[in-house]
């Protein structure tokens, strides 16, 4: 189990205000689909951004930033909004008590002061617990994966921005036994050139990388191929060139992301 220290946590805070480099954005976002206990420490920070935004305890370009870059993804800015309504019924409640007595912890900090006084292995089986519902569930509400009868398997992927809580899942696949090879459609995204020839970078979770040959384009997506038993579980990118007629290469905006279980 990994502890988050306070380079780590300056670290997370930039990625979440937009002031990281590409590659560090890419090895944190790496490090939140295999690390348990970092994606733990982070959803703590962005509640503790939530709860200082919401409190109006950031001011000037900080104050920007944050509206800029965190508050791009719908779920924090539930988050803020939930926070606001505590604090505004906790001000509400003190004008009209009499008394003077001390301030109670509000919900959030109740729940974040509980889940740090359990001691660590049940932090981290409750978070393993968390995932494996959650991949339970993807899997029964939406068709994160289809597979195609035969010794193929095939995972549709779209286009996302390297912002971890934009809103872009990522979509897994699991290879059953027998399977010979994971097809991978890309969606291209709008502003692709129809006629451009392209290369595909993957890479795995010690990015690693390879390029996986193209088997079959359309104006709408690219479809490649690697075979089964040269990939394993883990968590995955996939990078995507466009091919200039001189040879020159330019990386397309964005990256693919997925999982093979």
């Amino acid at each position: 189990m990994s502890i988050i220290i306070n380079e780590d946590k300056n670290e997370v805070r930039r990625y979440l205000l937009g002031q990281l480099g590409e590659a560090d954005q890419e090895r944190l976002e790496l490090r939140l689909l295999t690390d348990p206990s970092f994606i733990e420490e982070f959803d703590t920070i962005v509640d503790e951004i939530a709860d200082q935004y919401a409190g109006d305890e950031f001011k000037g370009e900080e104050r920007k930033r944050i509206e800029q870059h965190f508050l791009r993804s719908a779920e924090r800015q539930q988050k803020v909004q939930f926070a606001r309504e505590l604090m505004e019924r906790a001000a509400s409640e003190r004008s009209v008590d009499r008394v003077a007595v001390a301030p109670t912890p509000g919900f959030l900090e109740s729940v974040r002061a509980f889940w740090r006084s359990q001691s660590p292995s049940l932090r981290v089986a409750t978070a393993m617990a968390a995932i494996v519902i959650f991949v339970g569930l993807a899997v029964l509400t939406r068709p994160v994966f289809f597979g195609i009868s035969g010794p193929d398997a095939l995972v549709a992927l779209n286009i996302h921005s390297s912002d971890r809580a934009s809103g872009s899942e990522r979509e897994s696949v699991k290879l059953e036994p027998g399977t010979g090879r994971l097809r991978i459609e890309l969606k291209l995204p709008d502003q692709t050139p129809q006629a451009q020839n392209h290369r595909v970078e993957l890479l795995d979770g010690q990015q690693r990388s390879r390029n996986l040959p193209i088997e079959e384009r359309s104006p709408q997506s690219l479809i490649v191929a690697i075979p089964a038993k040269e990939i394993t579980p883990g968590s995955y990118i996939i990078h995507l060139y466009s091919v200039n007629p001189d040879g020159s290469e330019q990386r397309v905006r964005g990256r693919y992301v997925f999982n093979v279980l």
